[in-house]
């Protein structure tokens, strides 16, 4: 049983790092229709499948993370036990931290504006819209690096 739960974590974990190379050409792909028809389309794409994967992969990396430490007997925040662990979990939190926090708001007044854009017609991006962009960008990888931080302790387990 504990098998499953690995394998569905690191399917959850592969799902929120594919979002930092998809962010990236998704980015390029904003740069490459700035002032044309289809760059609030692109931006709105951006948004949704940001979310989807974020959301499906945060998710399941909660509940699989969760229920492996309660079938292994491990513990949350044990920095002297099993300190790789702690710091996982710890840049977990920081994670959703700057989700909740600062990519959702952005994102959702992101998405706001664009919907009134293409409501009036408009199908190119304000200024307002391209800085929210660039913000959920940059927020995107900061969480897809400490992911990637945190895949590697979890991989290590111990050697650091």
């Amino acid at each position: 049983m504990i098998n499953l739960f690995r394998i569905l974590h690191i399917l959850f974990a592969s799902m929120t790092l594919a979002l930092l190379p998809v962010s990236i050409i998704l980015k390029g792909r904003m740069e490459k229709a700035k002032g044309t028809p289809g760059e609030l389309a692109t931006m709105g794409n951006m948004l949704i499948l940001g979310k989807t994967m974020g959301m499906i992969g945060g998710l399941g990396i909660l509940i699989t993370g969760g229920t492996m430490v309660s079938l292994e007997s491990y513990k949350w925040f044990a920095f002297s036990e099993f300190p790789w662990l702690a710091w996982k979990q710890t840049i977990f939190a920081a994670i959703l931290i700057i989700n909740f926090a600062l990519m959702m708001p952005t994102a959702k007044k992101m998405g706001q504006l664009i919907g009134q854009r293409i409501a009036s017609g408009e199908n190119t991006a304000t200024d307002e819209i391209r800085a929210l962009g660039g913000k959920t960008a940059v927020f995107g990888i900061l969480m897809n690096l400490l992911a990637l931080t945190a895949m590697t302790l979890g991989v290590s387990k111990g050697i650091f």
